[in-house]
């Protein structure tokens, strides 16, 4: 594998998706820490398990008390149901839940007497109000929810308790309903009757002024109008008909006077004269009688064109000349029997006795001069009274719409009042047959459909509901925890974490070893440390292999994701090293434990074996040493001896394999010389390993631990740090390279990554096999 193919997984990798990146990274962290998850779901199961059996029980008693309808229908009875039944239960509920009434249930069931002493009468009637439950049943309708029953309950760590409580707290439900709904009945029905009383004497006393009203003003009604205006009319008429005769008598008055004075005339003539009556042409001088009625049947004639008989004018002027007609037939009786009775005289004597009738008929036109004179005066009198009546009359017409505007006004209130006394009369018959209905139990009632019940299992503490809370809760710490911890202390989980810092070359990245594939087929295990998918390696001597030899994961599973990487590590290293005749490279890590030494033997056995690169392990971790452990026949001399000159170079090396990978361990511990000294003699001796092999890997100690770091890190040609996943904090991390003072690209490889936190073309790069046939040659 190339280096060319290698760079486009790690881009590829970058370009993942943060959120599925994020997510893949708690996830990590849950798995790395599922102990402490596990933990903590224990630890909550337990704790919900200890409450479930310390907390006091709480048993509920429950009473379904129903509202029933009023039993007659409301078409012929309506109840006076005041506020409709929510605020009715309401109202009966504060009630019920008052101080009164709850001291009185604490003093009659002695409850919470203990609550009482230790903390007050308020805390524990507060206490026993928050027990009490009120809950409405009912079907939603158009105008909302109709309310059918109530479930009313109460919970005591006694179940009979509850249930008598239960049942005292129902039945004053129901007694205060029947004591409000009386009180509400003859509360309405009192109030009805000072109502009524009161609207009636304000009726009675409209009624007073509108007959007072009409009384003053009779004759301004408006029922009175069309009366007064034929009043008027007939007035007119009359006027009109005296102001006629008036003038009719004033013609006559002066014809009357007119006669009188012809007969004046004609008498002083007679009398003056011997000469018989003058003679008018051939004719006498005619009766001014005659000349009368001659007047009065021109006037007669000309009314009746246009009146007819009953006309008032018309009846005077008849009347008047048959009068007239009487007197003249009167006149010619007289004269006839005068003529009859009294001898013919002389000349002379006829003259004389013309004088004296016509002195008689004087007197009689003087007479009904007089008398039409007399009429005249009255006709103008009563002129003048039709005419004060006609315009008291047309008085009254004109105030006639004033008057109508009064009365509507006072008609108005008076109907008014009268519906008003109506209604409530309505009012207080349907409140006395409501009332009644009430006394008869006959309205809307609540009683008792389900009585208080003895509980049988508490309502408190819920098991399911604590187990499920504790389980929840347990589960929910350890995730937080396991999440918070690497907030607290941020560690680098993944290869993006590193790259990301300036300057960094990630080699590769190493899984953990127990996860790598579960498709090995696992070699027979010998003894009980046999890591599952791991072969155990003899050691020398055909007993078991030491634990550290078990992490020569390149050896014993060349095709897992380790071996893979650790070979794109010395892939890596070679070509960035191509053209050195030989190269020291130097492997170290920020902290103890993050698995350095490990590191150091697969990636030169990868060199040696898979490369061909003659390579050296040196182990200069003289506080520590753990490379001899990895020697296929383990020298008892090394590093410190070779530096000593007490033993040669040949007799300190050992081989892991037979491949051309080789330990200089540590050795013996002698000369009392101390590291720094040891470091010296190293960089004396390097240019000699140097003609002898192409690759030096150095095992250094932990940079934060070991003052020597400064010195190795000025041997070596390369130098790679090895961070553990999940381990190594970041700012410990950033501090070893700082102490490290190195320039240009700096190396890492990020060991013991989770398999949740690889790459998936990395981790779906593992095949499934059997028996690795490139492991069947390897000697055991």
């Amino acid at each position: 594998m190339s280096l060319h193919e290698i760079e486009p997984r790690a881009e590829h990798d970058l370009q993942a998706d943060p959120l599925s990146v994020l997510i893949r990274q708690y996830w990590g962290n849950i798995v790395r820490r599922k102990w402490l998850v596990v933990g903590s779901i224990v630890a909550g199961v337990a704790i919900a398990a200890v409450l479930c059996v310390v907390l006091p029980k709480s048993y509920r008693s429950s009473a379904l008390i129903l509202i029933e309808n009023q039993k007659i229908p409301e078409d012929y009875v309506k109840g006076i149901g005041g506020a409709n039944i929510e605020q009715r239960l309401t109202m009966i509920h504060q009630l019920v839940m008052s101080r009164t009434f709850l001291s009185q249930i604490m003093d009659e069931y002695k409850l919470y007497e203990d609550k009482v002493r230790r903390e007050g009468l308020e805390r524990a009637i507060e206490t026993l109000r928050k027990m009490i439950k009120v809950e409405t049943v009912g079907t939603p309708g158009a105008s909302g929810k109709s309310v059918e029953a109530i479930t009313l309950s109460f919970a005591h760590e006694d179940p009979t308790t509850a249930m008598n409580v239960t049942a005292k707290l129902a039945s004053l439900f129901i007694q205060e309903n029947i004591r409000s709904r009386e009180q509400l009945v003859t509360g309405v029905t009192v109030f009805l009757e000072q109502e009524l009383d009161e609207a009636k004497k304000k009726l009675e006393e409209k009624e007073r002024a509108i007959s007072e009203f009409k009384t003053r003003y009779v004759s301004e009604l408006p029922e009175q109008k069309e009366a007064n205006l034929r009043t008027l009319d007939r007035l007119q008429t009359e006027l009109n008909t005296t102001v006629e005769a008036y003038h009719s008598l004033t013609a006559r008055q002066s014809l009357f006077e007119k006669a009188a004075a012809q007969y004046e005339q004609y008498e002083m003539m007679e009398t003056t004269s011997s000469q018989p009556m003058p003679r008018m042409g051939n004719q006498r001088v005619q009766n001014p009688l005659v000349l009368r009625l001659s007047e009065l049947q021109k006037q007669l004639a000309t009314l009746l064109a246009t009146y007819k008989e009953t006309y008032p004018d018309v009846v005077i002027l008849k009347d008047e000349i048959k009068k007239l007609e009487a007197q003249i037939a009167e006149q010619a009786l007289i004269a006839e029997q005068k003529k009859l009775s009294q001898p013919e005289e002389p000349q002379p004597d006829h003259n004389r006795g013309s004088g004296r009738q016509f002195d008689q008929q004087l007197q009689n036109l003087l007479a009904q001069r007089d008398e039409a004179k007399l009429e005249a005066m009255n006709l103008k009198a009563k002129e003048a009274r039709i005419t004060r009546e006609m315009k008291d009359i047309e008085g009254r017409v004109q105030r006639t719409p004033s008057r109508e505007q009064q009365l509507t006004i006072l008609l108005r209130d008076y109907e008014n009042m009268q519906n008003n006394y109506q209604a409530l009369l309505d009012k207080q018959l349907n409140a006395r047959v409501a009332e009644n209905l009430e006394k008869r139990q006959q309205g809307e009632q609540i009683r008792v459909l389900d009585p208080a019940n003895l509980p049988q299992r508490p309502e408190k503490p819920n098991r399911l509901l604590i187990m499920f809370l504790g389980l929840l809760g347990g589960g929910g710490l350890g995730v937080g925890l396991a999440l918070g911890i690497d907030q607290l202390n941020p560690t680098f989980k993944r290869r993006e974490e590193v790259e990301v810092l300036p300057g960094i070359q990630v080699l590769a990245t190493i899984p953990e070893f127990y996860t790598l594939s579960p498709h090995i087929s696992a070699m027979p295990k010998t003894g009980s440390r046999a890591v599952k998918g791991i072969p155990l390696a003899l050691s020398g001597n055909g007993k078991e292999p030491s634990p550290a030899n078990l992490n020569l994961i390149a050896k014993w599973q060349p095709r897992s994701i380790a071996a893979e990487q650790y070979r794109m590590a010395a892939t890596k290293l070679t070509l960035s090293t191509e053209g050195r005749h030989s190269t020291v490279v130097e492997i170290t890590s920020a902290l103890m434990g993050e698995g350095k030494t490990t590191t150091v033997v697969n990636l030169g056995y990868t060199m040696a074996r898979d490369l061909g690169k003659k390579t050296l392990l040196i182990d200069c971790d003289f506080q520590r040493p753990a490379l001899h452990h990895y020697a296929r026949v383990p020298t008892r001399a090394g590093l410190i001896e070779y530096l000593d000159g007490q033993a040669s170079l040949a007799d300190c090396l050992s081989v892991i394999d037979e491949s051309p990978c080789f330990i200089l361990a540590v050795g013996g511990v002698g000369g009392g010389s101390n590291d720094l000294a040891r470091i010296q003699q190293l960089k004396a001796i390097l240019p000699e390993l140097r003609a002898q092999f192409e690759y030096l890997i150095i095992n250094t100690p932990p940079v934060l631990s070991s003052a020597t770091m400064g010195i190795l890190a000025s041997l070596a040609d390369e130098l790679v740090l090895v961070i553990r996943a999940g381990y190594s904090p970041k700012h410990l991390v950033q501090k070893a390279f700082t102490m490290l003072g190195l320039t240009g690209q700096r190396q890492v490889i990020l060991n013991w990554v989770d398999a949740q936190s690889m790459a998936h073309h990395i981790y779906g790069y593992a095949m499934p096999y059997g028996r690795d046939r490139s492991i069947e040659g390897v000697r055991r």
